[in-house]
């Protein structure tokens, strides 16, 4: 295992790391499904398919709890400050064999409480194939639940209740991301056809668009918003393995792909500071980008496919999963961090400068904003309503 130093665009090598990883989580032996860290920054959670939910301690790497479920783990989420774990507890033989994946399977949202490890609730129906995309809104009080079998539910966190009909998305779900800004009110959505953008006050789908479909059919696998909401990132399968940013304010494509895997990417998260982006790919490296030009900027180089990956809450750290089981930890040095910031303090200038140019017509109020937004998103779906029609799972 190693880390290679990569370039600039211009050739200037940026550092990296040289160190192995600098802690291992010995684990299930099977595929980690889905990894969380604790508020707290002392504690991670995995989920696997081996029907276990493991909580971590990570200042030595050891196991502190574990549940075991009766069915596979396809997803798990964090909630009350850490007081509260989501599972997504399924069964999976269909699912890895992309087989029947219209049938219906039986899928829960089991919720533990962290210390006890009693059912807090649950178990909790609404979806009929595997839910492999859990999410909290900023405020903490909706989670989101993404689904093989098309849709996505809204919970209410207090009463653990759902919240109206599920949200219907005519594809398989593989990623739901609530948006930063507005209290959340806007839900990014990943399917094997588009990429969907919902109002969650109106319960309206704004923007519908084929993100990595148009290119040689590519799958939309993973989404992450920038802190600001400005743009949404999105992550393509091996037809189309880069990341490609989308700028909010006409759901059209910022700049060009951010290239380097050479296989599908499996998850992208942004750091706690909104600085750097982590990518897990099959082609067994977990790559950090600057969020502020798109440079690649340190590359983990590992034996086995990566299947996630999550930033340590102090965002000195990165823990990749792989397909054996095993969550390792990775430090990232101190020169990555601080030439992150500065590219992203240059970007956000340049932005605050534009903005302002713009604004010399009138001032105009946030709400204002959203209208004006909402508008494009409307008109952005009306012209493209015909491009998106493209294949389902595979």
């Amino acid at each position: 295992m190693s880390v290679v130093q990569p370039s600039t665009k211009d050739g200037k090598k940026l550092s990296a790391s040289q160190r192995e990883p600098v802690k291992t989580f010995e684990g299930p032996e099977v595929v980690i499904s889905s990894i969380a860290t604790f508020p707290d920054g002392k504690r991670i959670a995995t989920g696997s398919l081996d029907k276990t939910i493991r909580i971590w301690r990570v200042e030595d790497g050891r196991e502190m709890r574990k549940w075991v479920m009766k069915r596979s783990i396809g997803a798990i989420a964090i909630l009350r400050d850490g007081m509260q774990v989501v599972s997504a507890v399924g069964d999976t033989d269909d699912l890895l064999e992309n087989e029947e994946l219209d049938k219906t399977v039986n899928w829960q949202l089991w919720v533990h409480d962290t210390g006890t490890g009693k059912v807090v609730a649950g178990p909790l129906d609404g979806h009929t194939n595997g839910v492999v995309a859990l999410d909290i809104s900023p405020d903490g009080s909706i989670l989101s639940s993404g689904s093989i079998d098309r849709t996505v539910n809204l919970w209410d966190t207090t009463t653990w209740q759902r919240k109206g009909d599920p949200l219907k998305c005519e594809a398989h779900v593989i990623c739901a991301r609530f948006s930063p800004t507005a209290s959340g009110q806007l839900l990014g959505i990943a399917t094997t056809k588009h990429i969907q953008i919902w109002d969650l006050n109106r319960r309206e789908r704004l923007v519908q668009f084929n993100g990595h479909n148009d290119f040689k059919d590519g799958y939309n696998l993973s989404l992450a918003w920038t802190r600001d909401g400005g743009h949404l990132l999105s992550a393509g399968d091996e037809h189309d393995p880069v990341i490609r940013s989308w700028d909010t304010s006409a759901w059209t494509q910022a700049g060009n792909p951010w290239t380097g895997h050479s296989d599908q990417i499996n998850y992208i998260i942004l750091n706690p500071a909104g600085t750097l982006l982590a990518s897990a790919s099959d082609d067994n490296t977990v790559r950090l980008w600057q969020c502020g030009t798109g440079i690649e900027v340190s590359r983990y180089e590992h034996w086995d496919r990566i299947s996630r990956v999550a930033f340590s809450v102090d965002g000195c750290f990165i823990f990749g999963t792989d397909m054996d089981g095993k969550t390792l930890q990775w430090e990232i040095p101190e020169d990555i961090l601080a030439a992150a910031r500065d590219a992203l303090a240059r970007e956000g200038k340049t932005e605050r400068k534009q903005k302002n140019t713009r604004s010399l017509d009138g001032d105009s109020s946030p709400a204002q904003d959203y209208g004006r937004w909402a508008h494009v998103a409307h008109r952005h779906v009306s012209s493209r309503s015909h491009s998106f029609e493209v294949s389902i799972l595979r």
